[in-house]
């Protein structure tokens, strides 16, 4: 695919993904989805603030319960109200800055009066009160004395807004000095993340458990705008971040923090109590509860035994409801909280993460770093969702975490499926031409195949030696089966040496080393292909003999192969109907026209100093020449490749050191001298390059070239 014709089904991915982006905003599953995936976030996250040191519960629990079964005031539950009195004086002889009840007297008893006294004799004990939400109550008569609790609010923020409430009951509302509500408001899927720092009944605005106990016995002084509140205390000023829906996001710590929670069994302060009252304790060690637990802490009384109270669900499980009014406590006083990021930001992020990811997958042409991609975002989003729950914030990861894999997978499915069609078309072209190995390898990167490209390469031509000859002997039927062994021999070791099969030239061919895949062991790879390619003709001769094939011209055949190595320009040429891997380029002429004087030299591999430059620690090559080809202006040295470097015998390299020596006589003009050692040559073998040497020494001593000539042989023939 070009970039082109990637554009549209980016933008419609892109589109689609926005699409089902605002249908699930605009029906609030994407507001649902982002506080679901941030509990885990706060879930798999390490905690990196503290509860809050000033915060205690004196707990009802299972334990206390039990303990008092079978006495005679207290009994079953609930217990007698004349019972909280003394827990409010163990905390205050503790030194208790202030008390905070999560019970609720909001039904006459004939013990309200030990409460009342109470409330006189405590004047940090603060009731609760609890709010529902009933539209018939709007008439109800409310208590007179509430006047005296609500708050004076500079806010436009809608906290939430109640229609009735529950007050404690008789004189306990009358005496109280402070009144707090505890009512709490899970989210829409039951999970409490949440508090209001302030509550609405009707026309009145009244604190939570949390902000009492955040204010102590002081007055409350709070403002707030549309994203934060400010507590004004005497000691300290604390900005809370709070939503536009007047509710701030808990920081609800761990959850090895919530089962830790500084909590002391109802049962030992009441004990520990009437201990001092009976004068049997010397020293705190006799207390079951230390006094000095209490000292300027915020008690919270309230139950955790099982029926006593309403469990609420946190992104840690279910607690009791205490539980996280003591959260709530710390929140505010040590301004622990988290900031939700508005929407606006949410869809900034969504948008250019999803965008970007997308224009990465579509216009990438690598299946490695598509896959990369999908990594970095996996990543990059754990990463910013642990950056800002770090720095407080709670990023929505709904969509990021939902439609970007469905986004990402009809991407990637879509140009699989457009890529495979290209790759099945490339592939069955390639597999005619290079190994299977390679086929897979070049298919990888589509793009950089069907564009080509202009790098280093090895070229390599072969022919057969007098095949006109051969072909006029044989019958058509006969010279297409010696053809097909031929070619079919030739080309399995082309392939299976790293090499290219570009096209065949009726009995030549013509092979890549280097392309489609770039490697740096082309010029090695294609001498060893010729190497294995001569010992495979010698095979074939036998074979022939042995069977008496064709004719005794064909089957003592021979090659000629000519290499060299340099920059070509590679790649699929033609139509798109008709196209084939080839290669163009000086190099490649030059490698065509050594196969062609191969046949001068008497040698079936000639190459040039290329090659022979960058193979010579592997193979052995033998200098023939120093000539200019057709053409060409520029001389270049050719070899013979003879094989193997550590197959090569010392006699052959006596013979070819005299054979270089001659040669370097030669271009100095000491032509006797030349002649002297290439007639010793020839006079124990025969050497086609000897005796080429042999007949321009004779020439040249009785036309002797002139200051200016460079011993270079020009051929005139390609």
């Amino acid at each position: 695919m070009k970039n082109k014709d990637r554009l549209i089904p980016f933008l419609s991915t892109f589109a689609g993904a926005f699409f089902f982006y605002l249908l699930f905003t605009v029906t609030g599953t994407m507001e649902n989805w982002n506080r679901k995936i941030s509990d885990v976030i706060v879930s798999i996250f390490p905690m990196h603030h503290s509860f809050s040191k000033n915060v205690v519960i004196i707990d009802i629990d299972e334990q206390s319960l039990a303990f008092y079964a079978d006495h005679p005031e207290l009994g079953q539950w609930p217990w007698k109200r004349s019972i909280y009195p003394n827990m409010f004086a163990y905390a205050n002889m503790g030194g208790a800055e202030l008390i905070l009840m999560d019970i609720l007297f909001t039904e006459r008893s004939d013990r309200d009066s030990a409460l009342v006294q109470a409330n006189q004799a405590f004047p940090n004990v603060s009731h609760a009160v609890a709010l529902r939400r009933d539209p018939l109550a709007k008439e109800k008569k409310l208590p007179s004395s509430i006047s005296n609790f609500t708050l004076d609010l500079d806010s436009n923020l809608p906290f939430p807004s109640f229609e009735d409430g529950a007050f404690p009951a008789g004189g306990i509302s009358d005496s109280a000095n402070f009144l707090h509500v505890v009512t709490i408001i899970p989210d829409h899927d039951g999970v409490l993340r949440r508090f209001a720092p302030v509550l609405r009944l009707r026309n009145y605005s009244f604190p939570a458990l949390a902000l009492r106990g955040s204010f102590g016995t002081d007055k409350i002084q709070i403002k707030s705008d549309e994203s934060k509140v400010t507590l004004n205390k005497k000691d300290n000023r604390i900005q809370i971040p709070i939503g536009n829906d007047g509710l701030i996001r808990s920081y609800f710590y761990s959850e090895e923090t919530l089962k830790n929670i500084p909590r002391f069994s109802a049962s030992g302060v009441l004990e520990s109590f009437s201990r001092i009252q009976e004068g049997l304790v010397e020293d705190e060690k006799d207390l079951l509860v230390p006094l000095s637990v209490f000292e300027n802490k915020v008690v919270i009384i309230g139950t955790s035994a099982p029926a006593t109270h309403d469990d609420v669900v946190t992104p840690f499980g279910m607690v009791p409801g205490v539980i996280a009014q003591a959260v709530f406590v710390s929140n505010l006083l040590e301004g622990h909280s988290l900031t939700e990021i508005p929407t606006i930001w949410n869809d900034l992020l969504f948008l250019s993460l999803l965008g970007g990811s997308l224009f990465w997958l579509f216009f990438s042409t690598e299946d490695g770093s598509r896959i990369l991609n999908a990594l970095i975002f996996l990543i990059g989003t754990i990463l910013i969702a642990f950056v800002s729950y770090r720095l407080d914030f709670v990023v929505g990861l709904g969509p990021l975490v939902s439609l970007f894999p469905l986004s990402y997978m009809v991407g990637f499915s879509y140009l699989s499926y457009v890529e495979g069609k290209e790759k099945r078309k490339y592939n069955s072209v390639l597999r005619n031409l290079v190994d299977s190995s390679v086929v897979k390898g070049a298919l990888e990167d589509i793009e950089t195949l069907r564009k080509g490209g202009e790098w280093e390469i090895t070229a390599f031509f072969s022919d057969v030696a007098g095949f006109s000859g051969i072909s006029e002997e044989l019958s058509p039927t006969d010279l297409a089966q010696l053809l097909n062994e031929y070619l079919s021999a030739m080309t399995l070791d082309l392939k299976e040496n790293g090499g290219t099969l570009d096209k065949y030239i009726g009995d030549a061919v013509v092979g890549i080393f280097g392309a489609p895949l770039k490697n740096d062991r082309h010029v090695l790879d294609a001498c060893a292909a010729s190497l294995k390619m001569r010992a495979t003709l010698l095979s074939l001769n036998d074979k022939w003999k042995v069977e008496n094939s064709y004719t005794e011209k064909a089957r003592n055949m021979k090659f000629r192969i000519g290499l060299n190595c340099g920059i070509a320009k590679v790649g699929f040429m033609g139509t798109d109907s008709l196209a084939s891997y080839t290669m163009m380029g000086d190099m490649v002429n030059l490698a065509s026209r050594l196969e062609a004087a191969a046949k001068d030299y008497g040698t079936d591999i000639l190459v040039s100093q290329n090659i022979q430059k960058k193979a010579k620690e592997k193979f052995h090559f033998r200098f023939c020449d120093q000539i200019r080809v057709k053409g060409k202006l520029e001389p270049v040295n050719i070899y013979s490749l003879e094989g193997n470097l550590e197959d090569i015998n010392e006699t052959d390299l006596q013979w070819q050191k005299l054979y270089d020596q001659a040669f370097s006589d030669y271009q100095a003009q000491k032509f006797d001298s030349a002649l002297t050692i290439l007639e010793g040559i020839l006079k124990f073998r025969k050497d086609l390059p000897s005796e080429i040497l042999k007949e321009r020494c004779i020439y040249l001593q009785a036309n002797t070239p002139g200051n200016d000539w460079d011993g270079v042989f020009t051929r005139s023939t390609k």
